[in-house]
């Protein structure tokens, strides 16, 4: 119980303020689940102890809902004008691991697969664009074939002239646009696009905040330094430090992120790559203000990062409370990119008994 307790006291400390905070925050799924076994522990013993662990449960099941979803009326569609929205971290769509051409056809697989797909608006964090490739001329293949507007806000521009950065597109018209920069940073930012949805307006945003800097050889190299004291040593702190940077980065970003929103005079849709599991401070700030699609219509853990640390889901659509989100997936047949993408359904203006 004072595990947990401590968790969440630390999602509200921002990280940048006391960093430590961040790390107990980071440890509350163990927390939860060890809550959990207790439970059951002491109701098989039939013991009367089973009420604190039972307390805990309940007081904290908003914790537990961010752990695991569990919806059981997704196949009512409510009433009123939706829309759909498609969120992926495309990694560029692997251009740099295609130096020989050996990766094009799964890289064109991608990028027809997010073409292709149904959304309403697609919003895509490390966007990849070169015109002057048949493979990676995504602008045209995504944007342009299918006849959606599109706001792209490039980061950088790289040897082979390709655009980096991220992009919304839109079937909608896009009324209005704008860039939230996150102070020095020229690899992440956000941006947003005011869409008017058959004369309601929508403010969609997308974010791609400070990443975690953790690769899979780092991963490794602390699994095989287990049993050398030194080396195991050295390798921790190597991956503490990273976590730190990126807490502290992302514990700012999220608050530019969040005045911005807040002064939004329509409805909004926040998605994007967080680069932060839902125990940090960055998703708590967020689901203060706004509710996640995960939450209101997944199912399960939802995990988006594909890489080395498991049942990790970083990737999430935020969403106002004038709105309700009906439908939430986690696209698992996508495994190219090192994110799956995620996709949720909306409808605009949900009846009295539909809203929350």
């Amino acid at each position: 119980m004072f595990w947990v307790l401590v968790g969440v006291l630390c999602l509200q400390v921002p990280p940048y303020e006391f960093w430590p905070a961040a790390f107990i925050a980071f440890s509350l799924p163990g927390a939860l689940v060890l809550n959990f076994l207790f439970l059951l522990y002491w109701v098989v013993r039939r013991s009367w102890l089973f009420v604190l662990p039972l307390s805990v449960l309940l007081l904290g099941w908003n914790y537990y809902e961010r752990l695991v979803a569990v919806n059981f009326n997704k196949e009512s569609v409510p009433s009123g004008k939706s829309l759909q929205v498609l969120s992926f971290n495309t990694h560029v769509f692997n251009a740099y691991a295609d130096q020989d051409g050996s990766e094009a056809q799964a890289s064109m697989d991608m990028v027809e697969w997010v073409a292709t797909h149904p959304a309403d608006i697609i919003c895509l964090q490390e966007f990849y664009s070169n015109r002057g490739s048949s493979t990676y001329n995504t602008i045209s293949k995504i944007g342009t074939r299918y006849n959606r507007q599109r706001f792209f806000s490039v980061s950088y521009v790289d040897k082979n002239k390709a655009d980096i950065g991220i992009v919304i597109f839109s079937k909608y018209p896009i009324v209005d646009k704008g860039i939230i920069r996150f102070g020095e940073s020229h690899n992440n930012r956000g941006i947003w696009a005011d869409v008017n949805v058959e004369g309601d307006t929508v403010r969609v945003y997308t974010a791609h905040l400070q990443s975690m800097s953790i690769k899979s050889q780092d991963i490794e190299n602390t699994y095989s330094a287990i049993g050398n004291e030194g080396s195991f040593k050295k390798e921790s702190r190597n991956l503490a430090r990273r976590l730190k940077k990126g807490f502290v980065a992302r514990g700012h970003q999220v608050e530019l992120l969040l005045e911005h929103i807040k002064e939004s005079p329509y409805p909004v849709i926040v998605c994007g790559d967080f680069n932060d599991i839902p125990f940090s401070y960055t998703y708590n700030e967020l689901a203060k203000e706004l509710d996640n699609a995960f939450v209101e219509a997944g199912s399960g853990v939802g995990a988006t990062y594909n890489g080395p640390l498991p049942f990790l889901r970083i990737d999430n659509q935020f969403y106002s409370e004038s709105m309700k989100a009906f439908d939430f997936e986690t696209h698992y047949e996508m495994g190219l990119s090192d994110h799956f993408p995620v996709s949720a359904k909306y409808v605009l203006r949900p009846g009295k008994d539909e809203a929350r």
